[in-house]
């Protein structure tokens, strides 16, 4: 839980960042890197948090793989925050997160089209969805 709430503040800082700027500072999600990693390192097992960075390169290697192919459908930035969350959150509520955020992503984009205020060419800043699929997330988690 203390992981979600870090990444969450995080987030929401590059959110705001992303939106303004399109960008994601690498300096960003090195600080976020390395207090997940003290936060695991102090409340999980060594196994555990072996899994969690094995994890993590596997995402970045996939989600990098498709930005080194389709650099214009997903951002450097977006890959490294993908990883960032799955090692802070682990796999299943990484899916989660992702799978909230790509919804939500389609559905602000899809009534942006709609209204004809951006075309089918414009970029979208995916990291405010990703901080919304957080915030559901930890939601959820705080309701059961």
């Amino acid at each position: 839980m203390a992981n979600a709430v870090i990444l969450f503040g995080l987030c929401l800082y590059l959110s705001w960042v992303d939106f303004r700027h399109s960008r994601i500072p690498n300096r960003a999600l090195g600080a976020g890197f390395v207090l997940i990693s003290i936060m695991k390192y102090v409340l999980s097992s060594p196994m555990e948090w072996l899994m969690a960075g094995l994890f993590a390169i596997l995402c970045l290697l996939v989600f990098g793989w498709i930005s080194w192919h389709r650099p214009l459908a997903l951002g450097m930035g977006d890959v490294k925050l993908f990883a960032l969350v799955c090692y802070g959150l682990g796999v299943r509520d990484f899916v989660l997160v992702l799978t909230i955020a790509s919804m939500a992503a389609l559905l602000v984009s899809l009534v942006l089209l709609l209204i004809r205020k951006v075309s089918t060419k414009c970029e979208v800043p995916f990291a405010p969805f990703v901080t919304i699929g957080l915030a559901v997330i930890l939601y959820m988690s705080k309701a059961s």
